[in-house]
């Protein structure tokens, strides 16, 4: 190792191609809510069919749980980030995700929130 590698850990290189999984987190905007599942707006397209862990997290509640990608279409723009560009390419995706195999805690967390919306607090009617 030179002087100028700052590398501690010995590499390998890899003559063949290999597989390996990447995880990334982007923050999604939540388009609505509904028992079965949700609709998000995100900048990277998900394949139909393809299963995915997510995070719910409500004020001091949270659940981790599984969802399947179940449709896919180009968003409308209306999550538009700084100087009013979509993401990198400009593009939107709307990605429909179907709710599988809920635990207790998350269950019990989606139907606080649709108890929530349910019944909005509303500070300002009389």
């Amino acid at each position: 190792m030179t002087l100028t590698d700052r590398r501690r850990v010995t590499r390998f290189e890899f003559v063949e191609d290999q597989w390996g999984s990447l995880q990334a987190l982007e923050p999604l905007r939540l388009r609505n809510f509904g028992p079965e599942g949700l609709l998000i707006e995100s900048m990277t397209p998900l394949p139909v069919g393809s299963i995915h862990a997510i995070r719910l997290a409500h004020r001091t509640s949270s659940a981790q749980c599984q969802v399947a990608v179940r449709h896919l279409s180009p968003g409308n723009g209306a999550g538009n980030g700084k100087n009013g560009k979509n993401g990198k390419n400009g593009k939107q995706y709307l990605i429909g995700l179907e709710f599988i195999n809920l635990d207790d805690q998350a269950i019990a967390l989606v139907r606080q929130l649709l108890a929530e919306s349910a019944n909005p607090f509303l500070p300002y009617e009389a």
